[in-house]
């Protein structure tokens, strides 16, 4: 129960300072796979809309993610197979989440990527490129809300936070004192013992 608090007081603290709430990374990859969607069915005419996803760990729920929203825009959506001749064949060049150190140790910059390359797979227009801009999220956070927005579920919604910068205080000062100290403890313990 107090982890629950812990990290909900965390994710507050991180709004709070950032002004607007922290997505978790499903949240940002989903958004973003939907609005390139859009950009898709909006260069693409008639109520139909087939597509085949290439082999990718993300295959299966990116092609998931494009298939509610073409439903929930109106179309009639069939994801085909890699072998089929699909309206549209999109390849996933890179969704992945990537974190970068910032000034503040105890927090951090998770950057989120995603870039599909779409191309026609119809006959009367095979191998048009369609060009999808490349979407990138930046988010500035918390080292715990961090590591709480991720999924290890699918690749591209985790990704590895660099380890806290240690500094001279932390490496060599702090654990020299603490010897010092435990040392002359033992001293005086035994210089008051014995007299």
């Amino acid at each position: 129960m107090s982890r629950v608090l812990i990290i909900s007081l965390l994710c507050i603290i991180s709004t709070a300072a950032n002004g607007q709430p922290v997505a978790n990374t499903v949240d940002a990859v989903d958004g973003m796979i939907r609005s390139l969607t859009d950009s898709l069915l909006a260069r693409h005419e008639g109520p139909s809309f087939s597509f085949s996803v290439q082999p990718h760990p993300d295959a299966e729920w990116i092609g998931g993610i494009i298939g509610r929203r073409c439903q929930e825009r109106g179309r009639v959506t069939r994801q085909l197979g890699v072998d089929s001749i699909a309206d549209v064949i999109i390849s996933i060049s890179d969704v992945s989440t990537r974190y970068q150190l910032l000034e503040s140790s105890d927090s951090v910059r998770r950057v989120i990527v995603v870039n599909l390359n779409a191309r026609n797979g119809s006959s009367e227009s095979a191998g048009l490129v369609l060009a999808l801009p490349s979407m990138k999220q930046e988010d500035m956070m918390l080292r715990e809300v961090a590591i709480s927005s991720e999924s290890m579920q699918h690749r591209g919604t985790h990704g590895d936070i660099p380890p806290m910068p240690s500094s001279f205080w932390d490496d060599v000062a702090q654990p020299a004192i603490f010897i010092a100290a435990a040392a002359t403890t033992v001293i005086l313990l035994f210089t008051v013992r014995s007299q």
